[in-house]
């Protein structure tokens, strides 16, 4: 059998139609990336939601704010859009999300045939469009998720790797090391985001030194970080 990782299965479920996606696990690995460019559709746009623990539904839903004439419209939250046009609803942290609006992110990213919104001031029905999708992340584990968020998200996988796209972003030289401290291999102490390893290369390329530039984004591996990039430039 083919040995497949979390991401090509993630690959697989999206290039399938798959409409409700979990990704947990180590934060800094591409999840959302990953969310917001797979699988998508042609022309397919993607919103990011970032759920926190002060949202409330003007951030999914929408609200009515002051317009330029003095008038008040309704604008539309990234939940809606993303229903009105068939878009990939990202949302990050899942987890955090406050229980005031938990009842209408369930809502949200239920299927198709279970969802609808009406707009209270014209009457419209709003429903997702087909080719709506969701992908979800969070650092923790299902569990921490309320029974009824665990029950829509249906497809779930484990991500302890960075993915491959991400770590391609990066000069060769770091590649290696950034896999193996973004990843499962790393212990607490030394877990590091791929964000940082890419701010570290952007410091590089603007001429600062090796030294400088890893105690300025990656202090807390800085020394074994210097003696893993010595030994791959030498291999």
């Amino acid at each position: 059998m083919e040995n497949l990782t979390a991401w090509n299965l993630a690959h697989i479920a999206l290039e399938n139609d798959a409409k409700r996606i979990l990704l947990y696990g180590n934060a800094g690995t591409g999840k959302t990336y990953f969310g917001l460019t797979a699988g998508l559709k042609e022309n397919q746009k993607s919103y990011r939601l970032i759920c926190t623990d002060e949202m409330s539904d003007a951030d999914l839903i929408g609200c009515y704010r002051p317009q330029a004439n003095g008038t008040w419209k309704f604008l539309e939250g990234v939940g809606i859009k993303a229903w009105r046009e068939g878009a990939r609803l990202v949302v990050d942290e899942i987890n955090r999300a406050n229980s005031d609006v938990e009842s209408r992110l369930m809502a949200l990213i239920d299927t198709v045939e279970s969802s609808s919104w009406q707009n209270d001031e014209t009457g419209e029905i709003v429903t997702p469009h087909k080719n709506f999708s969701v992908v979800a992340t969070m650092n923790g584990l299902p569990t921490d998720l309320s029974m009824a968020l665990q029950d829509r998200l249906i497809i779930k996988f484990e991500i302890t790797e960075p993915h491959p796209q991400a770590l391609e972003q990066l000069p060769e030289y770091l590649r290696e090391t950034a896999r193996r401290l973004a990843g499962v291999e790393a212990d607490d102490n030394e877990r590091t985001s791929i964000r940082s390893f890419m701010e570290f290369d952007r410091l590089m390329s603007r001429g600062l030194n090796q030294e400088t530039a890893v105690k300025i984004c990656l202090p807390h591996i800085g020394e074994s970080l210097l003696d893993a990039l010595t030994v791959n430039n030498k291999s």
